[in-house]
């Protein structure tokens, strides 16, 4: 992941951003496809990077380590960009 932050919460993460999560193995990066309120916080559905699906509860007010450049990246983002533009 890249320009990762680890002070955002988990209340501030929406679908398509990128967070790292630990499955037992260690952390590694899933992209956030939905995001459903429960009593404690949220349940979280992620992606993986062969198309595969989970779901996760997380407390709210929890902090993630977050790709700042996810959206940015990917076809979601409002501002249309490319990675050769003139300055």
């Amino acid at each position: 992941m890249s320009k990762v932050s680890g002070k955002d919460l988990i209340d501030d993460v929406t679908p398509g951003d990128i967070i790292a999560v630990d499955r037992g193995s260690g952390e590694r990066p899933y992209k956030v496809v939905f995001k459903d309120a429960t009593d404690t916080g949220y349940r979280i559905t992620f992606e993986d990077d062969n198309g595969e699906t989970f779901e996760l509860d997380m407390v709210a007010g929890a902090t993630v380590k977050r790709s700042l450049e996810s959206k940015w990246e990917s076809a979601q983002s409002p501002t249309p960009h490319s990675k050769t533009q003139d300055c």
